[in-house]
């Protein structure tokens, strides 16, 4: 009961930290989102590995950090206060899905593999052409996932607390993207 008491406590620090300095809050969490995702996926692949790639865990926390936590923040804040102010709007949260997945999956996705190719020291070039090459199967892998996730995330979770929802289940599929990358560069070999 005492740690339900205190999560409930850091859980109310948290959403109180989000809600005064929300670009802050948001891009922290998406950092510890995304690094958490690529720390379990390399974790559970290092029995067979036998490495950890600290570089690859910043990559994939630093790009929480400096994109995709700043491109939520306005971008979830536009679609609700700008895109569809009326709460009363028919089907909003479905709508509001709809465009976040019309758009979204091909700018998250696209930016964080041309940024881990840059960042991976390639030409931009070679970075394009990753981005060309990959982006596609990972967008149709995402959209088995993402449209439940974000539909209950409009429909349920309040403005302020919706990156961290998604940061949540991002965890997961950071865990699996960073599994679908790897398997990639493995077969490029």
């Amino acid at each position: 009961m005492i740690k339900l008491i205190r999560s409930s406590k850091i859980l109310r620090l948290y959403q109180s930290f989000v809600q005064k300095h929300p670009l802050v809050g948001i891009s922290l969490t998406s950092a510890v989102g995304m690094g958490t995702g690529n720390l379990i996926c390399q974790g559970m692949m290092y029995s067979k590995t036998k490495k950890f790639n600290w570089y690859n865990l910043f990559q994939y926390a630093s790009y929480g950090l400096i994109f995709s936590g700043p491109v939520l923040k306005f971008w979830w804040f536009a679609l609700e206060l700008k895109l569809f102010p009326n709460p009363k709007t028919f089907m909003r949260p479905f709508k509001m899905m709809l465009a976040d997945q019309a758009t979204s999956p091909f700018i998250l996705n696209g930016a964080f593999l041309y940024y881990l190719a840059i960042t991976d020291g390639k030409s931009h070039q070679d970075a394009v052409q990753a981005v060309k090459d990959r982006c596609m199967p990972i967008i149709i892998e995402s959209y088995k996932v993402w449209p439940f996730i974000i539909l209950l995330n409009f429909y349920v979770i309040p403005l302020h607390s919706r990156v961290l929802f998604s940061n949540a289940a991002a965890i997961l599929w950071t865990t699996y993207l960073t599994y679908l990358i790897s398997k990639s560069d493995n077969k490029n070999k």
